[in-house]
């Protein structure tokens, strides 16, 4: 009997080896050198190795399948791979792991909505890693200002909350979070840039163009923030940050605080990442000491920030992931506005332009102004369906917004307006992987988005402004890519969405939007049904054999519907269904290059995009209202950048330049062509860098921002004979503004920092403080030198 035991043990024993393999190889660095005491690790298996030091390792027992895996090294860039581990079989993945300084070097992001190398995807790309993200933050928490900087083709930030103006290659653009859409299509407050702490950032994804992959909303392309997660090999560690803040060109009750806090850790299966924040913002003024424009402003502002996330490994193959953030602003600040003052002087366009400022006041039963956003998500994983082939996901989240903006004399009796918006979403995604015998690997990814968008737009008084909107959309999608050789990528896909609007009967509200007393006159309307459905398509190919040398050419389409409930609440019609709503599709053609050496890495781009459609809303002198553009534009610009490493990675240094224009022309005669206005059409960027590390523990970085002008306009005389520019028309000046970070290691687990913003107190007026001047709401100066001093402790 006991010999049957053992037999049959021993049987036991073997079918269980042979359904099981081996993984081995060499981890090196970028010259060649052994990696010893790096970290290789199977997340799904819940197992791993430390190189030994040769850099060898070897994990045996695996089970069979398509796995994940991990090397990580302090200093190094995390490397991940998908390895294919065979029964009774030894797989070998030998991996380079690059300089973590390095920002030359391909990184996985999920423009597909599955993992990929920038140097394989037929599109322009710009990541920010948690390093860069890291060495901003020395300077400023605020994200408009990391992201103006970091990503050619994005038009500087107006220096306050507001995102307005601030479009991609002349396009909307898509703001999201690990996925869920911030943005407020159904009536765009242009605040989404903002919407969760940087320090919970593990990465930004910026896909530049039209793009059809995420539907409504990205003509000019997407940011997504991918959010940090619980990976560790520790129980508990974590990250305490303090910094303090003033104005230096006038310290009055300038000065600032935050506090930033987060843990994570791993519990066998469960792995979780928690953080929470508060900043306060003191006073701020121009180079000249005079107190900012307060509208939209970021002065007397508390910031409060949580955020949480927890996954648990259900199995070797399944992982659940539950996470959110809170994200909330509150500006309290002791100033009203002086509007701004303009006077066109001849038809020459010679002006005096007088900055609106604050001034020491307060308007009775003002509540502060800001937004509060809440996001939650639950997303399952689950990997090797289909014989191993395919990995699924999907995400159910919910999104909540509220933005209260500031006191406004454009309403009768003087108001605040807020928007209130409410999302739930579920999107199923499947990524197939096919390998065939003749090297050709193709990957397909398709799933369904399914949405329920809910928003209004009314006044703290209980006036409605914009009616209840309520749409629900389904869009289905399918995304390929076929590897050929190793030397070409192919790309291709489609969406189709489908809408509808539910809208409520509402009265339009007595406005002016010049805050001049000309107020429109209120309109009854009834509410009803719209309907919108579009397809988009894309397809584009990459040339890879050479890292020399990767070229590309794509042509993608993107849509979007002009700001509805802008379209709502300027209503002259007594019928929702006499609304003529049409998509504004745009078709976007691209071509670039990435060419990486040993210690250079150049990208350029050139880009052309047309719309049947204007992509936004325009004012109309005429109807004394803001109305859907109609008039057909034509975009095309171009970027280049420029990174380097030197002296063994002790200085780093770079460049980049932005160019766009535009024109617009008449939907019934294609010769009569006039320039798009700074709305759409940024100033030319220049941006430049130098990082240089003169000892281990020291980095320092000096930045610089130019902005060239903008004049392609001529004024006219209104109905009073008075000279002066349309919306958006007025000329932009040029520019241009250094930034100065330093962070000293006292030990590694505990570090200085000292940021110093606009470092030449330089006096200038944001783009769209200028085009914007007709309104004379928005028109400021910019805030003067700045600084920000930081303590950084790691256990």
């Amino acid at each position: 009997m006991k010999s049957h035991i053992f037999l049959l043990t021993l049987l036991m024993s073997s079918l269980s080896s042979f359904s099981q393999g081996t993984l081995s190889g060499t981890v090196t660095d970028r010259n060649n050198h052994p990696v010893a005491g790096a970290t290789v690790h199977l997340e799904a298996l819940q197992t791993g190795t430390l190189t030994q030091s040769d850099g060898s390792y070897e994990l045996s027992s695996l089970k069979e399948g398509n796995w994940k895996v991990a090397f990580r090294m302090v200093g190094l860039q995390t490397a991940v791979y998908r390895v294919q581990i065979q029964s009774g079989e030894t797989t070998e993945l030998n991996v380079v792991l690059q300089d973590e300084f390095s920002k030359l070097d391909e990184i996985v992001v999920s423009a597909s909505r599955n993992s990929e190398y920038i140097s394989e995807i037929p599109a322009s790309i710009t990541v920010i890693d948690v390093k860069q993200l890291s060495n901003f933050s020395k300077s400023t928490s605020n994200i408009n200002e990391i992201l103006q900087f970091s990503v050619p083709g994005l038009a500087l930030g107006s220096g306050t909350f507001s995102n307005w103006g601030q479009t991609m290659r002349g396009r909307s653009l898509l703001v999201m979070v690990d996925g869920i859409p911030q943005s407020t299509p159904l009536r765009n407050g242009l605040l989404g840039i903002k919407s969760v702490n940087p320090n919970d950032i593990n990465r930004v994804e910026v896909i530049k163009g039209a793009t059809s992959i995420f539907g409504n909303g990205g003509n000019g392309g997407f940011i997504n923030y991918i959010t940090k997660n619980g990976t560790s090999e520790k129980t508990i560690e974590g990250t305490t940050n303090l910094w303090g803040a003033s104005n230096l060109a006038k310290t009055k009750d300038a000065q600032g605080w935050g506090v930033y806090q987060s843990l994570k850790g791993q519990i066998s299966q469960l792995s979780y990442y928690l953080s929470g924040s508060f900043e306060r913002t003191g006073n701020q003024y121009d180079a000249d000491g005079v107190p900012l424009l307060p509208t939209y402003g970021m002065d007397n502002t508390d910031i409060y920030s949580t955020f949480a996330k927890v996954s648990y490994q259900l199995s070797e193959n399944q992982k659940l992931t539950l996470n959110g953030n809170f994200y909330e602003t509150a500006q309290k600040t002791p100033f009203i506005p002086e509007l701004a003052q303009v006077q066109v002087l001849n038809a020459d366009g010679d002006y005096i332009l007088t900055p609106g400022y604050g001034k020491e006041g307060s308007v009775p039963g003002q509540e502060p102004t800001g937004t509060r956003l809440t996001n939650a998500r639950l997303k399952y994983d689950v990997d090797n369906l289909f014989m191993g082939t395919t990995h699924f996901e999907t995400d159910l989240y919910y999104q909540k917004t509220k933005n209260i903006f500031f006191y406004s004399e454009s309403f009768q009796n003087g108001g605040q307006s807020v928007i209130n918006a409410e999302k739930y979403g579920i999107r199923p995604n499947f990524n197939t992987q096919i390998t065939t015998e003749k090297r050709i690997g193709i990957t397909l990814t398709y799933g369904v988005d399914i949405l329920r968008d809910e928003t209004n737009q009314g006044l703290l008084d209980g006036r409605l402004w914009v009616p209840n909107i309520e749409m629900v959309s389904w869009a289905p999608y399918l995304q390929s890519t076929f590897n050929l050789h190793d030397n070409w990528v192919l790309k291709a896909g489609f969406r189709y969405d489908d809408m509808q609007m539910n809208i409520d009967d509402y009265s339009t509200l007595p406005y002016s939007p010049k805050a001049d007393g000309n107020f429109t006159s209120s309109v009854d309307v009834d509410g009803g049904k719209l309907t919108f459905s579009n397809v988009s398509w894309n397809f584009g190919m990459r040339y890879i054999k050479y890292d020399e040398f990767t070229p590309y050419i794509s042509y993608s389409q993107g849509f979007s519907i002009a700001d509805l409930g802008v379209i709502l609440r300027s209503a002259v019609t007594s019928d929702i269904n006499d609304i003529n709503l049409k998509a504004a599709v745009t078709d976007n053609f691209e071509f670039g290059f990435m060419s990486k050496f040993r210690n250079i890495r150049i990208e350029a781009v050139g880009y052309y995009s047309q719309s049947n459609l204007g992509t936004g809303v325009v004012f109309s002198d005429e109807a004394n209202a803001f109305v859907p553009s109609k008039q057909p534009q034509d975009i095309f610009g171009g970027e280049v950048s420029v990174d380097a490493i030197l002296f063994e990675n002790k200085l780093l240094a770079g460049t980049s330049y932005s160019y766009v224009e535009g024109f617009k022309h008449s939907t019934t005669n294609k010769n009569d062509i006039s320039y798009l206005g700074g709305d759409v059409i940024a100033p030319a960027k220049l941006t430049a860098y130098i990082t240089w590390k003169p000892i281990s523990k020291m980095s320092t970085t000096l930045r610089m921002i130019h902005q060239s002008k903008r004049e392609r306009f001529n004024p006219y005389q209104d109905i009073n004979s008075n000279w002066t520019f349309r919306h958006t028309e007025f000329p932009v000046s040029n520019f241009t503004i250094l930034n100065f970070a330093m962070d000293y290691e006292v030990r590694p687990n505990l570090s200085l920092s000292l940021g110093i913003n606009n470092l030449l107190n330089e006096y200038y007026l944001s783009a769209r403080s200028e085009w914007a001047a007709p309104l004379r709401t928005f028109t400021g100066v910019a805030e003067g030198i700045n600084t920000r001093l930081g303590l950084n402790y790691s256990f």
